[in-house]
């Protein structure tokens, strides 16, 4: 099993990793678990659409807004798959020491650690050689094969984005706009009036990134 830390791992360089492994290797994964903390990257949620390995994804609430409480939900997590469901390897994503307390804790399970190469400290690197833990460096990863995660996660996002900021029904402003103007067209003529105007409406974007919506000859 695969024990996401997502405060401290890159969703694009755990897809990539996964995209790089061989099918036997890929297929002993039994499962992910994401211990997701509601100020993370919105990635986490959209990285289901890039593997074929079951996500579980946890989101950890906060009771105080400065403490994350995802570390010890990981340590509760993995402890409860090694228990009652007989896991005993485990691989940990995650570049900070916080999941030592869990594999000194738990001392009977096998641990491989994915670290990024800026947050990995040296300390924690001597500890894991000292008691013979692996570990690998997940942004050493061929990175292109994480691109299709990050454009599918920019295009969510900004359909979320789109959503919170437009707000418009056509239906709504074509009853709108014949009621102001008061004129009187024949269901065919409000047909040719969607078809040629409404359907064809286009964003216009000028140069300083204002978005406008454009009407079709005018």
């Amino acid at each position: 099993m695969i024990a996401v830390d997502c405060e401290n791992s890159d969703p694009y360089d755990l897809c990539a990793a996964l995209n790089n492994l061989e099918d036997a290797l890929r297929d002993k994964i039994s499962k992910i678990m994401l211990f997701d903390d509601v100020h993370t990257s919105s990635a986490w949620q959209v990285l289901s659409e890039h593997t074929d390995i079951p996500i579980e994804r946890i989101e950890v609430k906060r009771l105080k807004d400065n403490k994350s409480l995802v570390d010890t939900s990981l340590t509760v997590g993995v402890c409860r798959e090694f228990y009652t469901n007989h896991v005993d390897s485990f691989v940990l994503a995650a570049s900070d020491s916080d999941y030592w307390s869990l594999i000194s804790t738990l001392p009977e399970a096998r641990y491989l650690v994915m670290v990024e190469h800026e947050k990995f400290s040296g300390k924690m690197r001597e500890a894991l050689e000292d008691n013979g833990i692996f570990y690998c460096y997940i942004d050493d990863f061929y990175s292109g094969a994480g691109r299709d995660i990050k454009w599918t996660a920019l295009l969510t996002e900004m359909k979320r984005y789109l959503a919170a900021h437009l707000d418009l029904n056509v239906y709504q402003m074509m009853d709108e706009i014949f009621l102001s103007t008061r004129a009187v067209l024949s269901e065919t003529e409000q047909h040719q009036f969607y078809e040629k105007y409404v359907k064809s409406l286009s964003l216009a974007i000028d140069g300083d990134g204002n978005a406008s919506i454009r009407i079709k000859g005018m």
